[in-house]
């Protein structure tokens, strides 16, 4: 997990970095102006997941129909429902990519909150590691591949800024100035599940509160603009577990990280009624469907085009036996392969679209 953390941290680390700067090195608004930069980031994806929820609102009549109709035959039902997807243009898990993409995001920031000294501070971890070796022949127990370890650190040099006397003064007092608080609230200490904290009342609970409330919200907002949710069942379910399960992840990780994902609850809160304003799902699946007709249309008159043309072929005739079309003869085996192949054309049409085969005549070949 931690080697993911860090994958993923390298680049989100200097993203925090420029954020940290343009804050003039307020690490709480950094975090805040990181979370808008990210979720823009993802806004694309996030429009494209609402055309494909707008869109699935229009199969969901064709799936109830698929789902009635093959009710006892699973394998029947799953091939006719690929064929929908395959004949519609459509993905249904293109829809959870938006979803998916943001948890590389968090192992990211998880990271970042960890590691400031090296992403924030860009103290390479060579120099890291040596202040740590010294904290610990001080007295401290620090280990290094601890995802703790620089966060003790940092809280080391704070209370023995003395110890450090042996490395530049600049690094010294660039870890001492960090400040990582927020109102009050030291954001790297991890939340406690306790009404108390160090005599007082435990206000670190606000930062999970308020990213489950945020979060539920966000969600209910979804559930009520957006007519693809509806009747969605068990994974209606789940966007209510995912609220809790972000508030339990905010009592395991240090409190900057759970900062950052309420932030960006408020964040997507905010980015759903500006998606529903401006891509209202309803207008979205009334434009798509129009835009589906216009092109069933469009194949159809192409379909009429084709066999007026072949039927434009067929009467150029030359004494009976042969045709004349732009100067080269047809002959009568021609003709019985032109037959043919319109007969295939039909048959194809009759079983793709739902029309009824007609036999072709001679007068379709005149």
């Amino acid at each position: 997990m931690q080697f993911i953390m860090k994958i993923f941290g390298w680049p989100l680390g200097f993203v925090m970095l420029g954020c940290y700067m343009v804050t003039g090195n307020n690490y709480a608004l950094a975090i805040v102006l990181f979370t808008i930069v990210t979720r823009l980031a993802c806004l694309p994806l996030s429009i494209k997941q609402q055309k494909e929820q707008a869109k699935m609102a229009l199969f969901k009549p064709k799936i109830d129909s698929i789902q009635k109709k093959y009710a006892n035959n699973k394998e029947r039902y799953n091939q006719e429902l690929q064929k929908l997807y395959t004949e519609e243009g459509y993905n249904p898990m293109s829809g959870c990519l938006p979803t998916l993409i943001q948890f590389p995001i968090l192992f990211g920031v998880i990271d970042v909150v960890y590691r400031p000294i090296y992403h924030v501070l860009r103290i390479g971890h060579n120099v890291i590691n040596e202040m740590i070796a010294t904290a610990n022949a001080a007295g401290s127990a620090i280990q290094t591949a601890s995802y703790y370890s620089e966060i003790e650190l940092m809280k080391v040099v704070k209370a023995q800024p003395e110890i450090f006397s042996e490395f530049a003064p600049d690094v010294v007092e660039k870890i001492r100035s960090f400040d990582m608080s927020f109102l009050g609230l030291d954001l790297s200490v991890v939340p406690q599940f306790a009404l108390t904290y160090n005599g007082g009342f435990n206000w670190y609970l606000m930062i999970p509160l308020a990213c489950l409330v945020f979060q539920i919200v966000q969600t209910v907002y979804m559930q009520k603009s957006n007519p693809a949710q509806e009747g969605m069942g068990g994974m209606s379910l789940m966007l209510y577990i995912m609220p809790l399960f972000s508030a339990y992840i905010c009592f395991i990780v240090p409190a900057g990280a759970g900062f950052y994902w309420a932030i960006s609850a408020i964040v997507m809160l905010l980015q759903s009624i500006f998606l529903n304003i401006k891509y209202n799902p309803k207008k979205m699946a009334e434009k798509i469907q129009a835009e589906m007709d216009a092109d069933k249309e469009k194949k159809r008159q192409q379909r009429v085009e084709a066999r007026e043309r072949l039927k434009e072929l067929q009467n150029n005739k030359n004494d009976g036996k042969t045709d004349r079309y732009d100067g080269e003869e047809l002959s009568a085996s021609q003709k019985e392969e032109n037959r043919r192949k319109l007969a295939a054309a039909r048959k194809r049409d009759a079983e793709k679209y739902g029309e009824q085969y007609v036999e072709v005549t001679d007068d379709d070949l005149r």
